[in-house]
């Protein structure tokens, strides 16, 4: 049946269309404005959280700050600080280099004193500076720090002169004057017992002075690449080494030192080829008030005890009357040198044979060329500690140098010690070396060792 709208009936309809049209369209109005409202919360709140987010972490990455500078308190003592950064890089949208603003000279003091309360300042924390460009001129360390963390100064480019790190200092972190290219002169404490890789990594480096007096006890701490991180580095033919001369034959044969090309004594005053009565005189000078110059006063105080005095003039004395003796292990006959193989079946990584692995790998049958250098009596240098395992038998040498280097020491008993040890490819050194014997007669060297939890027994047979 059709239906037929009356005229009436159609603009009553039509009326009514619009005015549901109208009310749809007010309600879409509004409820677009409410979604926008519900936005602009959503919004806020997201900002609100994020601000809280950021003021609690920061808080927790560093509880104030004094002079534009953060500090730590330190959990293990609450009377000591540790420098912080003050930005934390794990924020969203924050700037990883902290201090963005701070420029010129950096003196870091040994004090603070915040809320009524005075902190001494024992470390320069993980990454405090890092990238820090605005720094220009020369760095002051507070005399009462014993750390100085990984990357603390890093890519600080502006900084230079002479840091001199403070007596007490005992570590000084991976990089933490890495790509500082704009320093002349580093300066470290007899008390330094662990310098890791990248650590000088500065390539305007011209005079590097360690002032350890013994290196054997810190051997295992100072690998090759305190100064070389990167493809540059330190220049080694160019920086001068300046050493005590006590030590000077350690230095002369031990990685990294022995590859400078010019190692100085501190006791060369006058930075001549010889120490002779010229440096004696220099020092003489200085107690004399003669002279003014800031480094000629610096180098006349031989022994780094604050002043220049008849101490180091008796110092001088000693080197000119040949008192220092070369590095040696005295009365070692022993003498382990020479070219060895891996014993493949007696060897054992995890407990299966070096043999059984290379027959799975495929790269070698036989580990080869395993050398051990005579450095001095009782102490050689081992090209590869691990028998060969990571760089011919798993074949890793094709991408990087998988060998841990060491320094060995035995006794006229044949016991054998470690006493450093570095893996180039891995940035690290082994956690334990045991059982060490060298058999003089069948000349067989065999020893057990773990890096990380990676357990070797390596047996070498000479050649």
């Amino acid at each position: 049946m059709l239906y037929i709208l009356t005229k009436r009936q159609l603009t009553l309809f039509s009326l009514r269309f619009f005015a549901y049209l109208i009310i749809y369209s007010e309600l879409c109005s509004q409820i677009i404005e409410l979604l926008k409202t519900m936005k602009k919360i959503y919004l806020l709140v997201t900002l609100l959280v994020m601000m809280l987010a950021q003021s609690v972490m920061a808080e927790d990455f560093f509880d104030f700050k004094v002079d534009g500078i953060a500090y730590k308190i330190n959990d293990y003592d609450s009377t000591t600080v540790s420098v912080s950064k003050e930005q934390n890089p794990n924020l969203p949208e924050t700037n990883y280099t902290s201090y963005a603003n701070l420029t010129g000279t950096l003196v870091l003091p040994e004090k603070v004193t915040h809320d009524g309360v005075t902190y001494t300042v024992t470390a320069i924390g993980l990454e405090a500076f890092q990238g820090c460009a605005g720094l220009t001129g020369e760095l002051v360390l507070p005399k009462t720090i014993w750390l100085i963390d990984h990357w603390a100064f890093y890519q600080c480019t502006g900084l230079t002169g002479h840091v001199v790190i403070p007596d007490g200092v005992q570590t000084i972190g991976y990089g933490a004057f890495g790509e500082c290219d704009g320093l002349e002169a580093v300066t470290i404490p007899a008390s330094v017992r662990q310098l890791d890789p990248g650590s000088f990594d500065c390539r305007g480096l011209q005079t590097f002075t360690s002032l350890i007096d013994d290196i054997l006890p810190v051997a295992a701490s100072l690998n090759k690449r305190i100064f070389r991180y990167t493809t540059t580095g330190v220049n080694m033919n160019s920086c001068r080494l300046v050493v005590p001369a006590a030590a000077l034959s350690q230095y002369q044969v031990f990685e990294p030192w022995k590859n400078f090309a010019n190692i100085d004594v501190l006791e060369n005053v006058d930075g001549q080829e010889s120490v002779d009565i010229s440096d004696i005189n220099q020092i003489i000078n200085a107690m004399l008030g003669k002279t003014s110059d800031p480094q000629v006063m610096a180098r006349a105080d031989v022994n780094r005890d604050g002043t220049a005095d008849i101490s180091d003039v008796n110092q001088v004395i000693n080197i000119m009357l040949g008192k220092y003796e070369s590095f040696s292990i005295p009365n070692v006959t022993v003498d382990m040198s020479g070219s060895y193989n891996t014993d493949m079946e007696l060897s054992i990584f995890n407990n299966a044979t070096f043999a059984s692995r290379a027959e799975s790998y495929g790269h070698t049958s036989q580990c080869t060329g395993i050398t051990l250098e005579k450095i001095v009596d009782g102490v050689f240098y081992c090209n590869d500690l691990f028998g060969g395992y990571f760089g011919q038998i798993m074949g890793y040498n094709q991408y990087g140098n998988y060998v841990m280097t060491g320094y060995l020491t035995v006794d006229n008993d044949g016991n054998v010690s470690l006493m450093s040890s570095y893996c180039p490819g891995w940035n690290d050194s082994l956690n334990e070396f045991s059982g060490g014997h060298f058999d003089a007669q069948s000349g067989t060297l065999s020893y057990d060792i773990k890096y990380g939890a990676l357990p070797f027994h390596v047996v070498l047979n000479r050649q």
